[in-house]
């Protein structure tokens, strides 16, 4: 019977591996399946990034682990826009690809400690995160390009809206505590407690041709929708605070919870389960305060009504929320081969980007297409933005699959090959240059080598990505400028079906256009174990 368990185990394993291509180090932005080291991963695998995969499989680790690492590489996005008519609803035919070349950068630092039958873990770790700090003046209504210098150069003498003004990124790190126990002989539990810490920027331009009301200076400027004279720019800078909150700036404070579950069905098979929630401080949400701008782009001279450009405007106040997901996943492992030097590590995940069951939404019902909903305190009463403005997003709930097949060469060598599957972080009408992260297949390898004769293993590896190519039609898309022209018209009125789309922040110039892209990562890990490469 056991034959049979680990026959089909293999065979399953291997047409993941055939069929899915695995993995960079995130499946969605501030969540992430894959962290910045270069082996299996999962529910059920032996590994330090059980910190984040299931805490109970920290119980499975006998002795003393530390393990740092780190990533880096190029993200590139290809995208053709749809051309677009003086009223901004697109009518003609995709335009010239434009390339979008950005960094990745990630790490993870861990330690366990095994004291039977309890295990004790902490780590610090990069989770999903991402930039976007190219775009290009046809992409500005979604991504704006930064029209001075990169925010960590802007100096003293750069405008007071230099950090704010153009480019996006999120970088999301978790401070995690777990503990585990083994249980039973075959049962292990475990528990961990993460503190999420999120910083984002973000900025875009609005169209004042979209507004209900327009200034005397705007009837000479604003002759089609995306016209560049026409843009007002919103950019914001903040981060989670563990402060009290104080002067109007809540504080970010926020923990999580991650529930793990080891069973060994055999001594060569084990299954993982675990479940992350919401963070559970803020009513799910993550809580960033900063600074934000709005301003205008261009420097034409202007009247006193009018907002300012964007080199003299002054940042107000400001502070947004957006949605924490949901995890839960499982995974099986299995050793292989009468030697064992075979081993097959599988991971099903979930990721709850859509926020179902939130606010009384049902699971089959996206409470929350991760919406980002910022404060403005002090805006310019010239903005055509409201105090209190949403940045549709329009996620979706992620559904993957990893597979790795490590083998162990001799007791000091090891390589890995992995294979991963995902669904669309973003629905397809909503892609952008600021969200374009559509169907994702790739192929990670890499190795465990022992340094001379000591305790220290390096562990090298690479990632490719590909996101297959994406178009969003004229008429689907989630983004129209067309709803915001027919809800003016309306006279604001509430009961229209434009209102909706305008009051989510689809109001706005169009996505339409084809995207895809590649992701290049290059890993490097550094292990210090009681315990030399193998399989436990």
């Amino acid at each position: 019977m056991q034959g049979h368990r680990i026959a089909i185990l293999a065979a399953i394993s291997a047409a993941l591996g055939v069929w899915f291509a695995a993995a960079r180090a995130q499946a969605a932005p501030g969540s992430s399946t894959r962290l910045g080291v270069a082996e299996a991963q999962g529910p059920a695998a032996r590994s330090l990034t059980a910190l984040h995969h299931n805490p109970a499989m920290l119980a499975g680790m006998p002795g003393t682990r530390v393990q740092l690492g780190a990533t880096g590489g190029l993200d590139q996005r290809w995208i053709r826009r749809y051309g677009v008519g003086p009223d901004g609803v697109p009518s003609g035919a995709l335009g010239d690809r434009q390339s979008l070349i950005n960094p990745t950068v990630g790490y993870f630092a861990a330690a366990s400690f095994y004291f039977e039958p309890f295990a004790f873990g902490f780590g610090v770790y990069d989770l999903g995160s991402q930039f976007s700090l190219q775009s290009t003046d046809a992409q500005r209504w979604h991504l704006a390009p930064d029209p001075d210098q990169p925010t960590l150069l802007c100096g003293k003498n750069d405008s007071d809206a230099c950090k704010v003004n153009g480019g996006q990124a999120s970088l999301r790190t978790d401070y995690t505590l777990a503990v585990a126990w083994n249980i039973l002989a075959n049962l292990r539990i475990g528990v961990g407690l993460h503190f999420p810490r999120l910083r984002s920027r973000l900025a875009y331009d609005n169209s004042r041709a979209l507004a209900s009301s327009t200034t005397p200076g705007d009837a000479g400027r604003c002759t089609s929708v995306e016209s560049p004279s026409c843009a007002e720019r919103l950019g914001f800078n903040g981060r989670t605070s563990w402060l009290p909150a104080r002067d109007g700036r809540p504080s970010g404070f926020d923990v999580a919870l991650t529930f793990g579950l080891a069973v060994d069905v055999s001594d060569r098979v084990t299954m993982g389960l675990r479940y992350r929630t919401r963070p559970l401080v803020n009513s799910g949400d993550y809580v960033l305060a900063g600074k934000a701008a709005v301003c205008r782009p261009d420097e034409q001279e202007l009247g006193a009504s009018e907002v300012q450009p964007c080199s003299v405007a002054t940042p107000v106040d400001a502070s947004m929320r957006e949605g924490g997901a949901r995890e839960a996943a499982i995974g099986v492992a299995g050793v292989i081969g009468r030697a064992k030097v075979w081993r097959i590590d599988t991971n099903l995940y979930w990721l709850d980007l859509c926020h179902d069951n939130r606010d009384g939404i049902g699971v089959t019902r996206c409470g929350d297409p991760g919406n980002q909903r910022l404060s403005l305190v002090g805006l310019d009463r010239s903005s055509v933005l409201l105090p209190e403005t949403t940045r549709y997003r329009g996620r979706n709930d992620v559904f993957g699959v990893d597979a790795y097949t490590t083998y162990r060469a001799r007791s000091t060598f090891a390589v890995m090959l992995g294979g991963h599957f995902s669904s669309p972080t973003t629905r397809t009408s909503a892609l952008s240059a600021a969200g374009s992260d559509g169907w994702r297949f790739g192929l990670s390898v890499g190795s465990t080598l022992r340094i001379g004769q000591g305790n220290f293993q390096l562990v090298p590896g690479y990632a490719l990505d590909l996101y297959l190519p994406s178009t969003v039609r004229p008429g689907s898309a989630a983004f129209d400028p067309a709803a915001a022209a027919a809800f003016h018209k309306s006279g604001g009125d509430l009961n229209t079906a434009a209102a909706a789309q305008v009051l989510a922040g689809q109001g706005r110039p169009s996505n339409a256009g084809r995207y895809t892209g590649a992701v290049h990562t290059f890993m490097l890990g550094l292990r210090w174990s009681e315990r030399m490469v193998g399989f436990d």
